[in-house]
């Protein structure tokens, strides 16, 4: 039973009470004014049941809390006026604080450009700079405690749990604080300094760059992965970041407290580096590497300069604009004679080494994930060095953002026409790409960017991607944004089916399927922008065509009812609803996902017109465009391409990479010599591998030099033309850009290649 809410009081004090703010761990919190110079306060109080047991421990720690936070005179610091007591009940008065907590923000699923996170960021440390240096730990540093003004500033609420040096009243083995932010002193219950706060602080970071906690779970699976594990780096949730923030992270929320920054202020310093596009100051050389520009070699002849040896990479250079995600390791490779720098970015606990695009291969990377509504996508990324003139680092980290914009294009081409995604490229670039790394849950591996052949950066990356969130994106546009954007290859598609009989045997007739009702359903399946779809049988279909992706069949009977006016002598005829039965079947798996034989209420109506269209209103009312998008899930296939006429190795290293480039291409590995295991969107196999490989393939060599043999089942046969192994087709390969280039819409071509 719950315990009823206490009366508000009208005074605390000299406080005039208004009303109530919210209720904490230890009381309630009131709006109050200061009616002797006119101020509006927050009132904190102990709730009366908290000091039923230890109550004069809890007191005299409130009381100590004031005193702790009332010497503290900052801005970004709620400010502590006086505590008192009023007829049993103990009061802090503090700063009346107009903003909004950061919980609130998270908790609508706000995400934070880098620079609002260093600024964010700065005002905590800020703050927890100021405390510590006046001997206040807080001890409960959390997105509550934070609340973001109007006018942008930050402040630090709540120092309920500060804990005054050499104060007897936090004891070794009290464990207080919010779990998921707590340090592991904390847990443990050994005592607590400054640093613990840093720990918070590394956690509430890491929530800012990545959207999720490091530490999830029950209070106990929390502490055990705080005691004794880290996280996933925040770059490998959002592959947008510079690997440099891991370092920052890592240091933070590091187990031993002297791991960690020493104060606040230094992590702050590290914050603002790291922001700016510098290396933070401490840099972990196991973490923290930016590319510089000798990272992409735009001009091999001149890598290998004097002073380097083959085991000793040259001292890391500023770049204008750091290689985004660029991680741990650099590596170098003798090749041609020179010293090329390789940076590759960590995948879990080991270094996945870098490989040349020109090699062929993106390193291995664990099986593709079960988790519904993932998928492992493969893609490049290309930019033109002569728009970043001297600036080698920001054409490497632009052809990398550009792969992991083409991860979310391939994505979309799982659910929109390829016709449809060309005609409205600009608004995609807009609307979809910039938010790559909200789809992108993982990345697994990823190649240094380096300059082809053909003059352009290239930058491979392959990563788990959330496609069915991509669905999702696609269903919350507005009507007016779906206007010529059409879809194909993944929005459900729903036959519908009603069948209408009498249970009346006078009135018996043959159960029918009413139009009527039908079209009424259909007109609700395409409000939510889904397709409807005939039953299967009805209308021939392409060969490869996948039929309806979910089947909503309806069965009702109705009776004639006459009633004879006494009055008037008049008869008057109603239709009326017995029974009926509604169900939604998963054409996939045949499973019978949603039944029905509930009646509806006053299921009488005057005409059967009437009747049949106000039942197809109702079966459609009992669907929701999230029933089928919870269960609808994206189609791809898995199909072996063996090449036969292939001359040599490097041959095969270039198909491999323009089959990554393609749009219709969602993933592709080396599956033995001239043959590859490429990932395709479902449906006809024979067509995709004609339409969505080999076509944009032979337009670039400008001859059909890729020929489409026997299928056989999930194997596709491609002989290569003994004519194009000559040195200036096969030169295209690598010489002119990718394939998927070449054919992508000119709003991406304008962006990639020079005018």
């Amino acid at each position: 039973m719950a315990t009823p809410a206490e009366p508000v009081p009208p005074k605390l004090g000299k406080y005039l009470i208004r009303r109530e703010l919210g209720r904490g761990a230890m009381g309630v919190v009131y709006e109050g004014f200061d009616p002797a110079i006119e101020r509006l306060v927050a009132i904190k109080t102990i709730r009366p049941d908290h000091l039923r047991e230890g109550g004069e421990e809890l007191l005299l720690r409130f009381r100590r809390e004031a005193q702790a936070a009332g010497r503290l005179n900052h801005p970004g610091i709620v400010a502590i006026y006086e505590f008192g007591e009023d007829g049993g009940v103990a009061y802090i008065a503090m700063e009346f604080v107009k903003g909004r907590e950061l919980k609130a923000l998270f908790d609508e699923g706000h995400r934070f450009p880098e620079s609002e996170i260093a600024r964010i960021m700065a005002g905590i440390l800020g703050a927890l700079d100021h405390a510590h240096r006046n001997g206040v730990t807080h001890r409960d540093i959390k997105p509550a405690n934070v609340i973001l003004l109007e006018d942008g500033g930050v402040k630090v609420a709540d120092f309920g749990l500060a804990r005054i040096e050499r104060s007897d009243l936090t004891r070794a083995g009290t464990i207080m604080g919010t779990p998921s932010y707590m340090s592991p002193e904390q847990f443990l219950g050994t005592g607590t300094d400054p640093r613990s706060d840093i720990f918070s602080c590394g956690v509430l970071l890491y929530q800012l760059l990545t959207g999720e906690l490091p530490f999830t779970g029950a209070a106990t699976t929390i502490m055990r992965k705080v005691l004794g594990e880290d996280p996933m780096p925040p770059s490998q949730l959002n592959t947008l970041l510079a690997g440099s923030w891991d370092a920052v992270v890592k240091r933070a929320i590091a187990k031993k407290p002297q791991d960690r920054y020493a104060t606040a202020a230094g992590m702050a310093a590290d914050v603002a580096a790291v922001a700016a596009g510098r290396a933070p100051s401490a840099a972990d050389a196991e973490a923290t590497l930016l590319a510089s520009p000798e990272a992409t070699v735009l001009n091999p002849a001149s890598a290998g300069g004097a002073g380097r040896t083959g085991g000793q990479p040259a001292p890391a250079k500023k770049s204008a604009l750091p290689m985004i995600g660029v991680a741990a390791a650099v590596l170098v490779a003798a090749l041609g004679g020179g010293a090329y720098l390789l940076a590759s970015k960590r995948s879990g606990p080991a270094a996945t080494p870098a490989t040349s695009p020109a090699a062929g291969a993106l390193s291995p990377a664990a099986s593709a994930p079960a988790e519904p509504g993932i998928l492992t996508i493969s893609a490049i990324g290309y930019a033109d060095p002569s728009k970043y003139p001297g600036d080698a680092g920001a054409a490497g980290a632009e052809a990398r953002a550009d792969a992991r914009r083409q991860l979310i294009e391939k994505a979309l081409a799982l659910y929109v026409s390829g016709d449809s995604l060309d005609r409205n490229y600009p608004w995609i670039q807009e609307k979809f790409l910039p938010r790559a790394a909200e789809f992108i849950k993982a990345t697994l591996s990823e190649e240094a960017p380096q300059l082809g052949k053909d003059g352009l950066i290239a930058a491979g990356t392959r990563a788990e991607v959330r496609v069915r969130d991509v669905q999702k994106s696609l269903n919350q546009m507005s009507e007016q944004e779906r206007i010529g954007f059409i879809r194909n290859n993944g929005d459900p598609k729903i036959s519908v089916q009603m069948q209408v009989g009498y249970a009346d045997a006078a009135q018996a007739l043959p159960p029918a399927r009413s139009q009527l009702a039908e079209n009424v359903i259909k007109e609700r399946i395409k409000s939510f922008g889904f397709r409807t779809w005939s039953l299967d049988g009805e209308t021939p279909a392409a060969a490869g065509a996948r039929s309806a992706d979910f089947h909503v069949v309806g069965e009702v009977k109705l009776k004639q009812l006459s009633t004879r006016l006494p009055a008037s002598g008049i008869t008057v005829t109603k239709t009326a609803l017995t029974s009926w039965t509604v169900k939604a079947i998963d054409k996939a798996t045949g499973e019978e996902i949603y039944s029905s034989t509930r009646l509806p209420a006053n299921a009488a109506w005057a005409t059967e017109d009437a009747a049949l269209a106000e039942i197809g209103k109702l079966v459609g009312d009992e669907f929701s465009r999230n029933f089928f998008l919870a269960r609808f899930n994206f189609g791809s296939q898995k199909i072996r391409i063996s090449v036969s006429g292939l001359p040599d190795a490097a041959l095969s290293a270039s198909l491999l990479r323009e089959l990554r480039s393609l749009r219709g291409v969602l993933d592709a590995q080396p599956a033995g010599k001239s043959a590859f295991e490429v990932e395709l969107p479902e449906g006809d196999a024979g067509g995709r591998v004609s339409e969505g490989v080999l076509k944009p393939l032979n337009a670039k060599l400008g001859q059909a030099c890729f020929a489409l043999g026997a299928m056989s089942g999930r194997e596709a046969s491609v002989t290569f033309a003994p004519a194009c192994a000559d040195a200036a087709v096969r030169g295209k390969l690598d010489s002119m850009p990718p394939a998927g280039l070449l054919s992508a819409p000119p709003a991406r071509g304008r962006n990639v290649l020079r005018t």
